[in-house]
């Protein structure tokens, strides 16, 4: 595992600097201190022992965060019956001191009581605001054979009167704020024992953040990730003890003293998402692997430490991220990948896999529920839902738009059957409309399934909706059937809208709230507020009725003041998992903030959109890993094997399933681009135009019956490969539906090919408004 200098910044992170950096007597002090701004890294004094150095991070001179003994290992003796044997902590100070040309090297030797020595060499600089700290371990000395050994770097937060629930936390994908919203089961529920570590790669990017909410100061770790599996199955099974493992743990030291830790390699408790047999289980909970204590075994590992201060933990932590994605993003690690082949592979599958049902005058029509890999078998059956994972009627509206742009007569017809079927009495003829059909052959092409009209499943189909009666309108063949289903939908959404703007989680088809079923199911949450916002300012644009505006600014105020302000993050953006914190409630959140500030001019909704962006990407892997097969039935549907990780993204907190959502983002990341002018979320945006696909089989590498393949529900985190293995129509939606709004709106579908200035952007921005606008075709 191999030391690397923290990569400079590039395009994004150059121009935000000046932006919130305060370099005024940044710069090397003598008096063995680092300066950067208010923050001073300085190497101190401790102990009895002459020349023992701890370090100490200080802010206008005041001590915020220190480590009097830096060196610091766990030794591992594995015996007993189970995974965790016997191990014991040691810590140390630095021995030694020296000025380096950018910095200070500080050393020393730990001896631990069995007669192991092991030296450590922290080599510390400043680059760009930071802190880096590049670490050498070399094991100098081991008494016995079969030990094990991981090395910590820690700080501890100064401020010790306090408890835990004074300060905010945040490791991206896993912790946002507190433990608020988190399933029970979940890594980080907890934060009331020892430690809390989790494994690195179940962070979108390895980075844990502490602030203390009384001085406002926090202080972010990151590692430099460079995670590799060596040839070693899962990464090492638990309890292991193996040189080849190459990846750490992040989190915080909890009890007696709360710190912000990096630990190599990795361990992780006290909740774990690992699989671990019964009777390797013992009494604890936490999973461990270790380096073996051989004479000559070195570790090597980068860490960053990024001391801020900020008024509030969404500031806080959107300058953290934003920061630290400046650091990893490459520019020239974005693959080349046309948008137009991305469209066509989509529209190709769509038009080859589209089935009719039914025997009378109703005709149900659409995609598959799901497509096996790497074949295109069908083994889960058909089923259509409206929106969410099933997304038919934006298939319905993509087949439609795609025929009458090229005269496709063949995709005009499959696109038109789709959306009659959804705008017709058998989904139409209650209150709300059913949002889950299984189809059969027989008179009523069917039936309905017993399943809420979720929020998110409605507005998803309503939005494809209004997009196809918008294609049809442009073309001079306006449906009064599409259209009527539409605004009965729409009025009936803000008949329910509640006094504070609120709307709930979920609704019966009669139009009650859902009350009922299982910790999914269950409708009464508030919390999903932001996924009505977009589709009802899309509908004032639409039609230009001010109810439809009045009814997306309360919900997003609502939105603003609930999950923005109060919360700090955002909860249930996915139906099929419980109510919890996840990555498809903060997308939904940025297009609410985008939309309601298009619609207000209000610059409260972009600094939420800005949160809302931060927090999408932190569940997007902004670094890259190959993800090796374990047999040939593997090699076969695995994309990642030689890498390509980078853009995929973590799904919800209580567990580490990832998909390829985030691609459905990269419109509404330029957009904030536009709205702001910060280059940040142009980069943003960039990456997952281009990453997001990297999943699919762009290049025809996999051999896949569709380009357009990808697996859906994947984990990644633990380096196997353990997927579902079925690609489901959303996956096809995510990848085209920005690539349309970016030619709809700027007339390409590719950041790289855009040749407008600011000005013409947001003209260009404003001209096409949320979406509601009519389209215009010559």
């Amino acid at each position: 595992h191999h030391s690397r200098n923290m990569k400079n910044h590039r395009l994004s992170f150059v121009f935000m600097l000046a932006a919130w950096l305060m370099p005024w007597h940044a710069g090397l002090c003598s008096s063995n201190t680092l300066l950067w701004g208010d923050f001073a890294l300085q190497f101190v004094e401790c102990g009895d022992t002459y020349r023992s150095f701890g370090i100490c991070i200080s802010h206008r001179g005041k001590t915020v965060f220190r480590q009097d003994c830096p060196m610091q290992v766990v030794v591992y003796n594995p015996q007993g019956k189970d995974l965790h044997g016997v191990s014991a902590f040691y810590a140390a100070p630095y021995h030694s001191l020296k000025e380096t040309d950018n910095g200070f090297s500080a050393s020393g030797v730990l001896s631990v009581p069995d007669g192991s020595m092991l030296r450590f060499e922290d080599v510390y600089r400043k680059e760009d605001g930071m802190f880096v700290v590049d670490r050498e371990v070399n094991v100098v000395r081991a008494a016995e054979e079969g030990k094990g050994y991981a090395t910590v770097f820690s700080l501890q937060a100064e401020n010790k009167d306090v408890g835990c629930g004074n300060y905010e936390y945040f490791i991206p994908s896993v912790l946002y704020r507190n433990t608020s919203q988190i399933p029970p089961h979940a890594i980080a529920s907890g934060l009331d024992g020892e430690k809390m570590y989790v494994k690195e790669t179940r962070a979108g990017i390895p980075m844990a953040m502490l602030r203390d909410t009384a001085s406002h100061i926090q202080l972010t770790l990151l590692h430099d990730p460079d995670i590799q599996t060596n040839g070693c199955p899962d990464g090492g099974k638990p309890g292991i003890v193996d040189n080849r493992i190459a990846f750490g743990s992040i989190g915080y030291g909890l009890n007696p003293c709360l710190s912000v830790d990096f630990r190599f390699p990795c361990a992780e408790g006290p909740q774990t998402y690992e699989w671990v047999p019964e009777n390797a289980r013992g009494d604890s909970p936490w999973v461990n692997r270790y380096h073996k204590l051989c004479k000559g075994a070195e570790q090597h590992y980068t860490l960053a430490l990024m001391p801020d201060c900020q008024t509030s933990f969404q500031n806080g932590m959107q300058q953290a991220f934003m920061k630290v994605f400046g650091v990893l993003y490459d520019l020239s690690t974005v693959p080349d990948i046309s948008m137009d082949s991305i469209y066509a592979d989509n529209i190709f599958l769509f038009q080859n896999e589209y089935k009719e049902y039914g025997t009378g005058t109703v005709r149900a029509a659409g995609l598959p529920w799901s497509l096996d890999l790497p074949d295109g078998g069908n083994s889960e059956g058909v089923s259509f839902q409206m929106g969410f994972v099933g997304q038919q009627i934006a298939v319905g509206y993509h087949l439609l738009r795609y025929g009458l742009d090229h005269d496709n007569a063949d995709a005009i017809k499959k696109g038109k059957t789709m959306v009659d079927f959804w705008t017709s009495d058998a989904i139409m003829g209650t209150y709300f409309p059913t949002v889950w059909w299984d189809p059969a052959n027989n008179n009523h092409a069917g039936t309905r399934r017993e399943y809420p009209s979720f929020l998110r499943c409605m507005v998803d189909g309503m939005e494809g909706l209004l997009d196809a009666c918008r294609i049809a309108g442009a073309y001079g063949d306006a449906c009064p059937q599409w259209e009527n289903a539409l605004q009965k939908v729409a009025s009936h959404l803000v008949e329910k809208q509640e006094p504070d703007g609120s709307f709930r989680r979920a609704y019966n088809i009669c139009g009650d709230v859902e009350r009922g079923g299982d910790r999914n199911t269950a409708g009464l949450s508030k919390l999903n507020t932001p996924i009505a916002v977009r589709f009802l300012a899309k509908m004032y644009e639409h039609t230009g009725l001010t109810v439809y505006k009045t009814a997306a600014l309360k919900a997003a105020d609502y939105a603003y003041r609930e999950l923005y302000q109060h919360l700090g993050k955002y909860v249930g953006g996915t139906p099929d998992n419980p109510n919890t914190v996840d990555k498809e409630a903060a997308v939904y959140a940025l297009y609410a903030f985008n939309a309601a500030h298009s619609l207000s001019g209000d610059n409260k909704y972009l600094e939420a959109a800005g949160h809302a962006a931060c927090c999408a990407m932190s569940w997007v892997y902004c670094y890259d890993f190959a993800l090796p097969c374990r047999n040939d039935k593997e090699q076969r549907i695995n994309p990642f094997s030689n890498g390509g990780i980078a853009g995929f993204s973590i799904i919800a907190t209580g567990h580490s399933g990832a998909d390829n959502f985030m691609a459905y983002a990269y419109y509404e990341m330029y957009k904030l681009y536009v709205k702001t002018g910060n280059p940040i979320y142009r980069d943003m945006a960039y990456f997952l135009q281009n990453n997001t696909k990297s999943c699919t089989d762009f290049d025809g590498r996999m051999g896949y019956k569709y380009r357009a393949f990808m697996p859906e529900a994947t984990n990644v985190a633990d380096m196997g490969f353990r997927s579902v293995a079925k690609w489901l129509p959303w996956s096809g939606i995510a990848n085209i539906e920005p690539i349309v709004q970016m030619e709809e709106t700027f007339g390409t579908n590719n950041i790289l090919h855009i040749r407008l200035d600011m000005e013409q952007l947001r003209e260009a921005l404003d001209n096409y408004g949320c979406g509601g606008k009519p389209l215009k075709r010559k």
